[in-house]
């Protein structure tokens, strides 16, 4: 019979135990304290098991009862126990069981949340509040208490007052801490919203500090009572990674099979390039899935043309008979390959199934072998389903900067770009296309960066491009003024710009604002930077914003994305940033950060100011409480000219540069 256990003691480990007891399935339900067993009704078909557990103890008690590949964990703990969940996925590792991870829902159903503040963890409200005036109720449990208290000032404990269980470990966690007695109330929620008004009126509560707990918590309620008494909400953002299922959906997989799930790298496709260790996978197969053209030599009974994971596991679910399935990725499943993709939503979907990976031999490794160009110190890009004129422009730079490049393709269309990105660039190159590796049909073919421009041939493609003449990376890759198209639009001159980007501490794969792109010098400088970069310039006027357009494609900056329109309006669409440069407002300096802030915190701004005016503006703002690593600096830039026979200074307006994080 298989075995089951529920490790958490919340609402949805109680529902979910209610419903197997309601379905005569006998488990274990492991709970932290007494207090989560006196929640739980007796019952023959519920052992309860009560005492903290960590992911050695959990691995022993497992060990202890036999749990196997046929058993279930349940991960039924709170959203916020990250470091529980850790264990339990942990210990269900070592043993080699099922694990299904329940989660409940923490959205806020139709609730305004315009008075609340989202901060990153307890401490951080902890800070803000500090400095904040009058009385603190936190609800966000004992457990909690110590990270509060630990650097918190007598001042600060006299404001505030916890709501807790009316247990003795939380009782005692509060006195602990230096928690006044009348400032605890003890409780056992959730709670309505009166009730929470109630609590805010009687004590006097400024501010609330609560966890996104979702319906179970009494989350809504909790807001909703923020708002109708006019206080602030300090909302601790929930963890990532806690994505699960439904208690319902639980209760369906525990009746599930445990199926075994392999993703196999099958290599170039052909039998004779495949590993033996995915031959005797295929060989135990009930079912196989993958791409038609990898599936179609093979004489399995049950085989499915199909690769993604949502597919594959409608199928399983409607055929549980399939007990040990395969699931083919061409060349090796941890090179540019759908496998981890494919792992992570079998992990989510198929909870309970065991899932392994194994590899193959990838198109480059191969090709490699046939040129005798070795690829560890080669650059290597993927086009294959991404080939934009941005991802080829991408590839033609590391192109330039390296002698060998391996090019995965996705078809004949991607060579004839390349040739003639590598052309418009001025680069010669020789490249060798490996056309169907492994197969009856595989041929090379060699061309030159001219004869790429023609190039036809239908099948599965890599290509190898070797370009002797590769350059050397300079180490500060910067504008000269003069690389740029200007007309007469203003541009953020070459000291101030550098400055402006060093100051900005971007880092590879960042996400940035030019805000006022002029010539688009700042936002193509920035892109220079790192290929990984992306950035958006954003340009209201026309003239400037076709000059860009002109900057862009001289300059070959693939990863520069013009956007037309005036901020702040022009931003709201666009994924939150790392790093903003503000080069011109148009006097809409304040909406302009507000509206970046909306898309979250922990951002980098750098700003300039030529009037005193926009200094002081700028100044005021960099005093709010949530801005740090505030600095300012003044350059004053001189040019020389030649004037007869006289070398003159030109002096240039001087600029204010001012960056912050907020």
């Amino acid at each position: 019979m298989k075995k089951i256990i529920i490790f958490g003691g919340t609402t949805e480990g109680r529902s979910l135990s209610d419903k197997l007891v309601d379905a005569g399935i006998e488990h274990v339900v492991s709970v932290a304290s007494e207090y989560g067993n006196e929640m739980l009704d007796t019952n023959e078909k519920r052992h309860v098991l009560v005492g903290r557990m960590d992911a050695d103890a959990m691995s022993s008690y497992l060990r202890s009862e036999d749990f196997g590949k046929d058993d279930i964990c349940v991960d039924a703990t709170h959203p916020y126990a990250v470091e529980v969940s850790e264990n339990i996925r942990r210990a269900s590792a070592a043993v080699d069981t099922g694990y299904i991870r329940v989660t409940r829902d923490t959205s806020a159903a139709d609730t305004d949340m315009s008075g609340v503040r989202y901060v990153e963890d307890i401490q951080k409200s902890r800070s803000i509040l500090e400095q904040a005036e009058g009385n603190i109720l936190l609800t966000c449990g004992a457990k909690e208490l110590h990270a509060y208290c630990e650097a918190a000032d007598d001042e600060l404990k006299k404001r505030t007052y916890v709501r807790v269980l009316p247990v003795k470990e939380s009782l005692e966690a509060c006195e602990k801490e230096g928690i006044e007695a009348r400032h605890i109330i003890a409780v056992h929620g959730p709670f309505s919203c009166e009730f929470n008004l109630a609590i805010i009126r009687q004590y006097g509560i400024k501010h609330l500090v609560t966890k996104q707990s979702g319906i179970a918590g009494g989350f809504d309620e909790k807001i909703r009572a923020c708002h109708e008494a006019g206080i602030t909400a300090y909302v601790i953002k929930k963890p990532e990674d806690v994505d699960g299922v439904s208690v319902d959906e639980a209760l369906r997989m525990i009746g599930r099979p445990c199926v075994m799930i392999t993703l196999a790298g099958c290599g170039m496709g052909t039998d004779s390039g495949m590993t033996q260790e995915v031959k005797d996978a295929l060989k135990r197969a009930d079912a196989v899935f993958g791409a038609k053209r990898l599936i179609n030599a093979l004489s399995h009974r049950h085989k499915y043309a199909m690769y993604k994971a949502e597919d594959i596991i409608s199928i399983l679910n409607d055929k549980q008979e399939y007990k040990n399935v395969v699931v083919l990725f061409s060349g090796d499943s941890g090179f540019f390959s759908g496998a981890t993709k494919a792992y992570n939503e079998f992990k989510d979907g198929c909870p309970q199934a065991r899932i392994r990976i194994l590899p193959g031999i990838s198109s480059v490794s191969y090709m490699a072998a046939l040129t005798g160009e070795s690829y560890d110190d080669a650059g290597i890009v993927s086009i294959h389903g991404h080939n934009s004129p941005e991802d080829i422009m991408a590839l033609v730079r590391t192109i330039r900067y390296s002698r060998k490049t391996y090019v995965l393709l996705s078809g004949e269309e991607d060579v004839r770009k390349l040739g003639r990105a590598l052309k418009d660039n001025g680069t010669q190159c020789k490249i060798i296309i490996g056309r169907d590796l492994s197969y009856e049909t595989e041929e090379l073919f060699v061309l030159d960066t001219q004869t790429a421009l023609g190039f036809s041939s239908e099948g599965v493609l890599t290509a190898l491009v070797i370009n002797d003449a590769a350059e050397k990376r300079m180490l500060l890759p910067v504008l000269k003024d003069e690389d740029l198209i200007r007309d007469k639009v203003p541009m953020t001159k070459e000291c101030i710009r550098h400055e402006a980007l060093i100051r900005m501490k971007l880092k590879e794969g960042d996400v940035v604002y030019d805000i006022g792109g002029g010539t688009g010098s700042v936002a193509i400088e920035a892109a220079g930077l790192h290929p990984s970069l992306k950035v958006y310039t954003i340009e209201k006027k026309a003239e400037a914003a076709e000059l860009i357009e002109k900057n862009i494609e001289k300059l070959h900056a693939g990863n520069v994305t013009l956007i037309r329109g005036e901020a702040p309006e022009a931003l709201y669409e666009l994924i939150k940033p790392d790093a903003v440069f503000i080069g011109g407002s148009s006097g809409a300096l304040a909406g302009i950060i507000e509206a970046v802030h909306s898309k979250g915190s922990g951002i980098r701004y750098v700003v300039t100011a030529v009037s005193l005016e926009t200094a002081e503006e700028i100044r005021k703002l960099t005093e709010s409480s949530n801005i740090s690593d505030a600095e300012c600096i003044q350059l004053q830039v001189n040019e020389i000219h030649k004037a007869g026979s006289h070398h003159m200074f030109h002096a240039n307006n001087p600029v204010m540069l001012f960056s912050f994080t907020y």
